[in-house]
């Protein structure tokens, strides 16, 4: 759970846009062009790397950008990963009132007595086994923020 730089090669797809590849990681991801191509490719390594981390794997060591050949008419360039960034930003998208919760420092027996909710019904909610109408979802990450 840190920061990591990997070399992604960027080569030209024949449709238009980029396909992108990590020497150190199988797999591939790509973009409609460079900028979507990056974003793609931050997303595919921050998304690698965190299963390795969830899974205890070694996480391999970065090559050399230097070493690294960029294809003709691409190029290679370093792209950042946060894992723990990342998944703040997958909790958040994924399970907004766990977030919320978790940001406020409350634990599932605070947020029920504060939302006057029964146990149950707000530990499924933490679990990610249901969820809420949107509506009444916004109403409780309002009520959590007004504690914060």
């Amino acid at each position: 759970m840190a920061k990591y730089s990997y070399p992604a090669v960027f080569t030209p797809a024949e449709d238009g846009g980029y396909i992108v590849t990590f020497l150190d990681f199988e797999g591939a991801t790509q973009g409609e062009d460079v900028t979507d191509a990056i974003v793609m490719a931050t997303d595919y390594l921050n998304f690698v790397l965190c299963d390795l981390e969830d899974d205890n794997e070694a996480i391999p060591q970065s090559t050399d950008i230097k070493t690294v050949e960029a294809p003709k008419n691409g190029f290679v360039n370093m792209i950042v990963a946060d894992t723990d960034a990342y998944r703040e930003i997958l909790l958040k998208e994924n399970n907004p009132i766990k977030y919320a919760r978790e940001k406020a420092k409350l634990n599932i027996k605070q947020l029920a007595d504060l939302l006057g909710a029964p146990y149950r019904t707000v530990q499924d909610w933490n679990r990610g086994k249901a969820f809420p109408p949107k509506w009444v979802e916004k109403l409780v990450i309002e009520k959590i923020e007004s504690v914060m």
